[in-house]
């Protein structure tokens, strides 16, 4: 199979700026404001404080060691949207898809819809290898997948050791239920995956509405894209083991932000019993970086292990997610600069 390489440049301006109506900029002037109404909310109700973020800068180590394990995580989503590209033989060098991956965390916090940043990347790389729109968008699917499954698998995990070990608190059954059948459900994907490339029912099905409306077309283009990932077990096993140590580094992280603000001993095994299951909680797509959604879930998982201070450690990762996010937007004004110098 003949291997695409081609090297990015910012010469077409309208993948790196996408257009957004005066009605999206009403709707995300909205949503911004009604995050900031959220974090109004939290701090009048003493959920967040500015004593929790005095004392996590107090702690140079502690800040330094969570920037690193920020930017680690970063390098890490880099390295497995890159498996995944050069598995569809788009091949791009890794400062591309690093810098790609900057710019999709800036659209991540600056356009509406959850999956916004990565969609603006895949334009952008789809641009360049037109030939490839599906597969690229099917990889992009992919590694969203791949994301919320590790997080599903690493909570799913938690879950049962929080049974079998003792770490100082205990999740409700129906809890633990919805858990555990989350993370069957993400199983039983990767099974029909790796099962299915000689018989696919699903493609069987989805191919009978195809012919039945032509518009579906593009659905089941990119359902081909991401279940052709089946022939290469091997780079998915290695995209699955870089998302789960993404996972497990989010959990170092939280680790490290409640031992510099909480003056309460939480030991990392309490921490990566509630961090996974709070973190599926921010995918769903309700304001920016899982605001509101994300404070609840850690602010009531955190309570389970006689901690009130969940909402706040939420609120420096939060913190985190939007420093990135603009050092993204960073990247993005020079790669438009280099538009205009062309």
């Amino acid at each position: 199979m003949e291997t695409s390489s081609k090297s990015l440049n910012p010469n077409e301006s309208e993948a790196l700026a996408p257009k957004v109506s005066p009605k999206e900029r009403l709707k995300l002037f909205l949503k911004f404001a009604l995050v900031a109404a959220v974090f109004f909310f939290l701090h009048q109700r003493g959920f967040i404080t500015a004593e929790s973020f005095r004392k996590l800068v107090a702690s140079p180590l502690t800040w330094l060691f969570c920037t690193f394990l920020t930017i680690l995580n970063t390098v890490l989503g880099a390295l497995r949207w890159q498996v995944l590209l050069r598995t569809q033989d788009v091949v791009l060098s890794f400062r591309e898809v690093f810098r790609l991956n900057m710019v999709g965390s800036f659209f991540n916090i600056a356009l509406p819809g959850a999956v916004s940043g990565d969609f603006v990347k895949a334009v952008i790389v789809a641009r360049k290898f037109r030939e490839k729109r599906a597969l690229i968008f099917g990889s992009m699917i992919f590694d969203r997948i791949l994301g919320v499954s590790a997080m599903v698998f690493v909570g799913a995990i938690s879950a049962i050791l929080s049974v079998l070990v003792p770490w100082g608190g205990s999740l409700p059954q129906v809890l633990l239920v919805s858990i555990w059948a989350v993370g069957a459900g993400a199983a039983f994907f990767f099974v029909y995956l790796f099962l299915s490339h000689k018989k696919d029912p699903l493609l069987a099905v989805l191919q009978i509405f195809t012919r039945r409306s032509e518009k579906l077309g593009s659905i089941e283009r990119l359902y081909q894209g991401v279940m052709g990932y089946r022939a290469h077990p091997r780079r998915i096993l290695k995209a699955i083991g870089l998302s789960i140590a993404i996972h497990l580094f989010l959990i170092l992280l939280a680790f490290f932000i409640t031992k510099a603000i909480s003056d309460q001993s939480l030991s990392v095994f309490a921490i990566a019993v509630v961090v996974p299951i709070g973190m599926l909680a921010t995918t769903i797509p309700v304001l920016p970086a899982g605001v509101g959604t994300g404070h609840a879930a850690f602010l009531g998982l955190f309570h389970l292990v006689g901690s009130d201070q969940g909402a706040e450690v939420f609120s420096m990762i939060v913190l985190y997610q939007v420093l990135l996010g603009v050092i993204g937007g960073l990247v993005y004004l020079r790669m438009l600069a280099g538009t205009h110098r062309k």
